[in-house]
């Protein structure tokens, strides 16, 4: 998935944030109890959501207005990274904000993101709740500066029925061994020799630059520090894909991907059957994947001979956070944990479908409901073991950006998938050095 960043923009405004020790003199979120009456407060919730997304995050925000004597929380949607990170760095910061995942790292290496180490520690809150992918994003330098509110997994295959029955194939493939002969079965030309269906395109609708070197048990980092994007692992994840660019030719991919029915729309190619197979996250074709629908859902392929690595999947968070410079630290963190409470993330999932992060949530019996079966096995893969992602840090943006860049080029053959993944060490290696 496509992520946003700049490093020059975060530098320049978040300048004179200070450092992630200055309270500006308030109280801090988990500190002693006060027995006596507490004032009412109005704390401002800013989020990402536009008017049309908003329903279910105000129905959250107006339960908890109601039922807390002491706290008032006002929400603003429609604000987006660059109008947050303005806001974060200015006089007037919000006490508490939803954003995407990726901001975190360069945000609190900059100061401007409040360290949760101490609410966390003073609240008794349990991390060990939270899906272990979800919250290790939200980890910069072993300590947390944020919540995964809800998060988005990539790690489900989704096909064609029809193509399948037209292709003789009564079962989704359970190897990535599997899903490269599928894609060849799948795949039919015309009399022109042009290709006019196509099994697989790894990099379609997107280069994802995480999510395969995740389904092969890559890693980045080591425990010394040192940068690993060109370990054995990430390596093979590229020749992978590389696979199929040989497969079926540069050229005809190209030509055919330019001629493909829009995503979304009724003539999406997985929808019209154009393209047969596709790397599934849970937003991608809730009406048609039901059991009459025409999309077909299954796990995503695992290596065949790492059959330990069944379940692998990529996650992205939506994550809260307190800025540094927040007047209302305190009552922004205890709006925080009731977002995280296992209630608020069922009401919230059930409204606006999406995986909630509290793994008590994912068997919650309150989620199991007709309406809401095509999340079923959704909620049962993000209990797996082998879900991950890019380690956040304050270089994310620069570090993904160059694996995008550089898997480009092994894709298109003007690199060796070695030679890719070399050079990624060599951009990134003098960021990590730096800090």
């Amino acid at each position: 998935m496509a992520l946003a960043g700049s490093s020059v923009l975060i530098l320049s405004l978040l300048a004179g944030c200070g450092s992630n020790n200055n309270n500006q003199g308030n109280v801090s979120p988990g500190g002693s109890e006060n027995t006596e009456p507490k004032e009412k407060v109005e704390i401002s919730f800013w989020t990402t959501y536009t008017d049309q997304d908003a329903g279910p995050i105000t129905a959250l925000v107006n339960k908890f207005n109601e039922t807390n004597d002491h706290i008032t929380v006002k929400m603003l949607g429609n604000q987006d990274p660059t109008k947050q990170l303005t806001a974060i760095s200015g006089g007037a910061a919000p006490d508490i904000l939803l954003t995407y995942w990726n901001n975190i790292g360069p945000w609190a290496d900059a100061g401007a993101v409040l360290d949760l180490t101490d609410p966390i520690a003073k609240s008794n809150f349990d991390i060990g709740s939270v899906i272990p992918a979800a919250m290790e994003r939200m980890k910069i330098n072993d300590k947390y500066y944020a919540m995964p509110f809800t998060m988005s997994m990539a790690n489900s295959l989704m096909y064609n029925k029809k193509a399948f029955e037209d292709a003789g194939l009564t079962a989704p493939p359970e190897t990535l061994e599997e899903l490269h002969d599928y894609a060849k079965k799948l795949t039919k030309k015309d009399d022109s020799g042009s290709i006019s269906q196509i099994g697989f395109i790894p990099d379609y609708p997107w280069i994802d630059n995480v999510f395969w070197p995740v389904i092969f048990g890559g890693s980045w980092i080591d425990e010394s520090g040192k940068v690993t994007p060109n370990a054995e692992a990430n390596v093979k994840a590229i020749e992978y894909q590389r696979s199929f660019y040989e497969e079926f030719g540069q050229t005809q991919i190209d030509k055919f991907k330019s001629g493909m029915g829009k995503r979304g729309t009724p003539q999406d190619p997985l929808l019209t059957g154009q393209l047969a197979m596709y790397v599934g996250w849970e937003y991608n074709f809730m009406p048609e994947r039901g059991e009459d629908g025409p999309i077909g859902v299954a796990p995503f392929p695992y290596p065949a001979d790492k059959p330990e690595l069944k379940g692998s999947g990529m996650v992205s968070p939506r994550a809260v956070f307190i800025p540094q410079k927040a007047k209302h630290q305190e009552e922004a963190w205890e709006f925080m944990q009731y977002l995280m409470q296992t209630d608020s993330q069922v009401q919230y999932s059930l409204e606006a479908h999406v995986i909630p992060t509290i793994t008590a949530a994912l068997s919650d019996e309150r989620l199991m409901v007709e309406e809401n079966k095509t999340m079923w096995e959704f909620y049962e893969r993000a209990k797996s073991e082998n879900l991950n992602g890019f380690p956040n840090s304050a270089y994310i943006n620069e570090y993904l950006q160059s694996l995008t860049e550089e898997t480009e080029k092994a894709l298109k053959g003007s690199l060796s998938s070695q030679e890719a993944m070399d050079n990624v060490a060599k951009k990134i290696q003098p960021l990590a050095d730096d800090k």
